[in-house]
């Protein structure tokens, strides 16, 4: 299982998953689905917030034939409009 998950993320660019990742994942099989996908962007999320990783990841399971929306939000660590 860790080892198709890290064959995704290696093929588009990412670093393998650490023991602490791998251990927060619920993921019941090595599917390409929608749920696979959640996780592995939920990975590359919390380790980042400006890369095009997202979209290869998108693009990826995309390809595989997964049918998954992709939800554009802004990240940011920046914070406007407060009183100076």
């Amino acid at each position: 299982m860790r080892d198709f998950l890290n064959a995704i993320l290696s093929f588009i660019g990412a670093t393998s998953l650490t023991d602490n990742e791998f251990d927060a994942l619920e993921i019941d099989s090595a599917t390409y689905d929608a749920a696979t996908y959640s996780a592995l962007s939920g990975v590359l999320v919390s380790r980042e917030s400006i890369s095009t990783l997202h979209e290869k990841l998108a693009f990826y399971f995309q390809a595989k034939g997964v049918s998954i929306t992709v939800t554009n939000t802004g990240k940011s660590n920046i914070f406007l409009g407060g009183v100076l």
